[in-house]
């Protein structure tokens, strides 16, 4: 386990270097319940030159492997007791043990990926997952990798609050307590920062049981049961945008 930690990590890193595409999709049935599943693609930095050789051959070392293929499930409460912040609740462990992480690194396919799937019972609890994965940066352990590639409010500065009344989807977002990640910053670190994100991108994507009658969201583009909002990750940073809204949908 304390390998793919080290590769969470490195993830992470390439991550705050803007060789990457988020993709965040929210499917929603029509009694409430539904998946949220977050994919960050780094497959193009495997093609990056140095510094994707240099990524490939650090995680080759730490694997003890020649050639980088790896396709696993992790299990979140499979970490060591140790590598958990005590301050996990019964709650919190029910929500790792509803999380599947799929973590993808194929040389030969060009393929770089981690995907974290959550199946929720209510979209509330869409809150509950958020606080959950926060609290695994607490003690900077084994399990601080992954709470870091979920931590949405330290990348865009923003902390999302879900509910769902009726056929009404709400996200609000709040940016007020929360700091970018380019905060404090010198010029030299911020020009250099914007140079490599300068194609990051995270995109939205809502799944609704029914067809949407209306949006609220800011550049959102509606297509049938389906809502995508996507922004580029210097808009994100700098700009600030209001990516929270309501979405009204038909019955199923």
């Amino acid at each position: 386990m304390r390998q793919f930690s080290y590769v969470l990590c490195l993830l992470l890193a390439v991550a705050t270097s803007g060789c990457f595409e988020m993709l965040e999709d929210i499917y929603v049935n029509a009694d409430g319940s539904g998946q949220y599943q977050l994919t960050m693609d780094m497959s193009s930095m495997l093609e990056e030159g140095f510094m994707g050789d240099m990524m490939k051959q650090g995680m080759k070392d730490e694997m003890g492997v020649d050639k980088l293929e790896i396709d696993s499930l992790i299990s979140l409460t499979d970490f060591q007791e140790g590598a958990l912040p005590p301050s996990l609740t019964e709650k919190d462990r029910d929500i790792l043990d509803r999380t599947e992480v799929r973590l993808r690194m194929s040389e030969s396919d060009a393929v770089g990926s981690v995907v974290i799937k959550f199946l929720f019972a209510s979209l509330g609890e869409l809150n509950d997952f958020q606080r959950t994965f926060a609290k695994l940066n607490e003690n900077g352990g084994e399990a601080s990798g992954m709470g870091g590639l979920m931590s949405s409010s330290t990348m865009t500065g923003s902390n999302s609050l879900w509910s769902l009344s009726g056929r009404t989807l709400k996200r609000e977002v709040d940016s007020s307590e929360s700091k970018s990640m380019m905060d404090g910053m010198d010029d030299e670190t911020m020009s250099m920062m914007k140079m490599f994100m300068a194609d990051a991108t995270f995109t939205t994507v809502y799944h609704l049981p029914g067809a949407v009658k209306k949006c609220t969201i800011e550049q959102a583009k509606v297509d049938g049961k389906t809502v995508t909002v996507s922004y580029g990750f210097l808009d994100m940073l700098e700009k600030t945008p209001n990516t929270g809204g309501e979405i009204k949908f038909k019955q199923k």
